[in-house]
């Protein structure tokens, strides 16, 4: 038995088709039907996973392993205090980026992050309208809408250059980590995860897998971005996306197809698990 760690975005969603592939519900299934255990592991919030909630896997790790679920139960919550979240905006705001509170009831963007957002989710939509539409499918709200009782464990910091938010990076506290996870250029579009240094997706897999007395040696890997690198690297077997970033096919045992060219279904096929 294996247990298997599937990223969203970039490897089980794609914004092309706004969907999950067919082949890759179909590799899920079969897996789970062959006795291992499934557990999506995604740098997305609670709430921006929603649509997702109701695959059939043993768990959850959300926002890029600050959140466990196992088996409907929580299992770990490193979440952020209030007064460091709004020493993150501070940062944000000195180096001209936009930021989104990524929390438990839904993910909440200011101005400067909205073209980003909207630039990832619209990519299948005919028009403005429905792109938001998708934005509100997936929880993604405008900042107004927050409530400071919602937790929330990982801020997204949006900018136009990258040289933005490398000089940002010297103003990060020590605790926190900055993963550039979306480097696009030539819209000029640019996303950094902010986490704590101590949560990434490795260190909630490894508590997974100790929960069901096993280590993250019996683990299986698969993801597309910089958040997925540790994963990959510390897994049994680390799975890259075809369409992923060159950083974590390097520390990859395995590269697969893209996600729309069943990824997913041809790395569980590669490695007999289906």
């Amino acid at each position: 038995m294996s247990y298997i760690f599937l990223d969203i975005d970039g490897t089980l969603y794609s914004p092309q088709i706004n969907a999950v592939p067919y082949s890759a519900m179909e590799a899920i299934e079969k897996a789970k039907a062959n006795g291992h255990k499934l557990f999506v592991c995604t740098g997305r919030s609670l709430s921006a996973a929603k649509l997702f909630l109701n695959l059939d896997v043993n768990g959850f790790v959300f926002s890029a392993g600050a959140v466990v679920y196992v088996e409907g139960k929580r299992i770990h919550d490193k979440s952020m205090t209030e007064d460091e979240i709004q020493k993150l905006i501070k940062i944000a705001e000195k180096h001209n980026l936009g930021y989104c509170l990524e929390g438990n009831a839904g993910a909440y963007y200011d101005e400067k992050a909205f073209r980003h957002v909207f630039e990832y989710f619209s990519k299948s939509a005919k028009n403005m309208e429905e792109g938001k539409e998708i934005m509100r499918a997936n929880c993604y709200y405008p900042l107004d809408y927050r409530d400071k009782n919602d937790r929330v464990a990982k801020i997204c910091f949006y900018g136009e250059e990258e040289a933005y938010i490398n000089q940002m990076k010297t103003d990060l506290p020590e605790e926190f980590q900055a993963l550039t996870t979306l480097r696009n250029p030539r819209i000029r579009s640019h996303c950094v995860e902010i986490s704590y240094k101590t949560e990434t997706k490795s260190t909630a897999a490894q508590l997974v897998c100790e929960t069901y007395g096993a280590t993250i040696k019996e683990a299986i890997g698969i993801g597309d971005s910089s958040n997925d690198y540790e994963m990959i690297r510390d897994c049994g077997i680390g799975i890259a996306m075809g369409n992923g970033s060159e950083d974590i096919k390097e520390v990859a045992d395995y590269i697969t197809t893209d996600i729309l060219d069943n990824g997913i279904y041809n790395a569980l096929k590669h490695y007999e698990i289906i």
